[in-house]
């Protein structure tokens, strides 16, 4: 395991800074790569070897950090966006990630409904088995639209990390979407 300080992802970069300027010592662990082999390299690279697509493709399994900072694509009007890392996203990864809930209070357009359907996109795509999840909202097509921006980020991740999905066996509509292989379902 290393702390990939090389990540093109800046914002990853300026948080461990930032916390080491505040004095906190555990400043690099949304660093962490497991694979050293990965470092530097482009998940998104049209020329990446099988062998490099399969240890990519571990690592997201793995490692969530990874998956945020090198992976994630956050649709945008004006094509994507990369995750931003800020202290409250931060925070609430972490503690979700810990299983314990979390009720976060950033202002408008800092992405905080990206952030947690980034969490739950992990989740449902490679760590959970059996999942059952309800995205619930003040009204239902708020809840809608959160099952459209897990698509829409699921969308931007590169195909040969979605080989398990089956558009012929899956689910994919406004009020569900569900992975037959792995049972997971999100219900509006």
């Amino acid at each position: 395991m290393i702390y990939d300080t090389m990540t093109s992802n800046l914002s990853f970069l300026q948080m461990s800074k930032t916390l080491k300027d505040e004095g906190i010592k555990n400043n690099k662990f949304f660093l962490v790569l497991y694979d050293e082999d990965l470092q530097g390299v482009n998940p998104y690279d049209p020329n990446l070897s099988l062998e490099y697509k399969m240890k990519i493709q571990k690592e997201v399994m793995v490692n969530f950090w990874y998956y945020i900072r090198e992976v994630v694509r956050i649709p945008t009007t004006a094509g994507y966006s990369r995750y931003e890392l800020n202290k409250g996203n931060l925070a609430t990864a972490f503690l979700m990630l810990l299983n314990i809930n979390v009720i976060e209070c950033l202002p408008r357009q800092h992405y905080k409904t990206f952030s947690a359907v980034v969490i739950y996109s992990w989740l449902y795509l490679w760590v959970a088995i059996n999942y059952n999840m309800v995205f619930s909202n003040k009204q239902l097509e708020d809840s809608q639209l959160n099952i459209k921006r897990m698509n829409d980020l699921i969308g931007e991740i590169p195909s040969y990390l979605k080989s398990h999905l089956d558009p012929k066996k899956d689910t994919d509509n406004i009020n569900q979407i569900r992975i037959n292989k792995n049972n997971n379902v999100i219900k509006a």
